[in-house]
């Protein structure tokens, strides 16, 4: 019965994948009776149509993978190990991510491993900068090592805050975030699907993420120095003395202005602060809030700040703002916490430039 289902699914997608094909190169020549013969159909065209066909290739061969998936496991007694188990679920870019990064036979090994694994959706969803830089097997496999736990952690043990080995050799960050009855997990600020955690494998699990985890740069301060457009925030922390403060545990969530935010102060008041540490380090230490808030655990209302007093946050579906600013990069990945650039200086209530 299984192998009918399986073939009588297979001829089913072979079918509707030839449809699909009919359909888009009629659209691109106008004539369907001319499906391969037509010679001046232009290169971008084709280019077009391959792309389509690519897509639905691999969201064919995802969903075939899960619905064999289904019926091999259907008592759930059939477990494979973590690369084949992924394709199985779907994640079939990733499966083959895994080919050519040179890991399936590390991920093939006995573990136990915990694999955080992004949907094809989450990859196609990656900015077209990281996509580029995927196409390295080399730093291909630094993402992909980021993403495997070197032990099998169940959901039931996951706690907010928990940090976990990775292959990679350094830790990635759990965050669990309960909002009344609505509970969000993340793995470094990507989204957890919970309703697909506690895939069984031969030697360990998988859960789902709806988004690609990427690798911290460092702590607060050394992943900010990476980035020019933090390079005056950067240059404030040291002038402050809260490099130590910024690169110790944590965790913290830091809303970080950019360059262009310190532009907008009154001319010459980022060269008085520079000269006044103390009042430098009080607006500072009002941009960081203890604890790992990534923007999918972020929800309206007041919150304490290290300095002492309150940030007012607000969600909307325009966004996200604290105070007067608004967030405009969110998530970027530090070790001990989270960070989320901010287009304005905020500035403690009753303080004077």
């Amino acid at each position: 019965m299984k192998v009918l289902l399986c073939v009588t699914y297979s001829l089913a997608l072979v079918l509707g994948f030839s449809q699909e094909n009919y359909a888009l190169d009629t659209e691109f020549t106008g004539n369907s009776n001319l499906l391969f013969d037509q010679e001046d159909i232009k290169h971008t065209q084709n280019l077009a149509v391959d792309q389509d066909r690519t897509s639905i290739a691999q969201d064919d061969q995802a969903l075939h993978m899960q619905i064999v998936d289904l019926l091999d496991d259907e008592d759930r007694n059939v477990t494979r190990a973590i690369p084949e188990k992924a394709a199985r679920l779907g994640l079939t870019i990733l499966s083959n991510d895994i080919s050519r990064a040179k890991l399936r036979d590390a991920l093939e090994a006995k573990g136990p491993f915990t694999l955080f694994g992004p949907t094809n959706q989450a990859f196609r969803a990656m900015p077209d900068l990281a996509k580029e830089a995927l196409k390295d097997s080399r730093v291909l496999a630094k993402y992909l090592k980021f993403h495997v736990v070197k032990d099998e952690l169940r959901s039931g043990q996951l706690n907010n805050d928990d940090l976990a080995e990775t292959l990679l050799g350094t830790k990635l960050r759990v965050n669990i975030y309960k909002h009344g009855k609505n509970v969000i997990a993340t793995a470094q600020c990507a989204p957890i699907d919970l309703a697909r955690v506690d895939n069984n494998a031969t030697n360990g699990v998988i859960h789902v993420l709806n988004g690609v985890i990427i690798p911290p740069d460092g702590n607060a301060v050394t992943a900010l120095a990476g980035h020019r457009e933090f390079g005056t925030l950067v240059k404030a922390v040291q002038a402050a003395g809260l490099v130590p403060k910024l690169s110790g545990d944590g965790p913290f969530t830091v809303f970080a202005p950019t360059n262009d935010a310190f532009g907008k102060l009154p001319p010459g008041t980022l060269h008085k602060l520079l000269k006044n540490p103390v009042e430098l380090a009080k607006i500072l230490k009002y941009h960081v809030v203890a604890g790992t808030y990534c923007s999918r655990g972020i929800v309206s209302g007041e919150v304490t700040t290290v300095e002492g007093q309150d940030v007012k946050i607000k969600v909307t579906a325009d966004g996200v703002t604290v105070n007067n600013a608004k967030v405009i990069q969110a998530d970027l990945s530090i070790t001990n916490g989270v960070v989320h650039g901010i287009d304005t200086v905020l500035l403690p209530p009753v303080f004077y430039l």
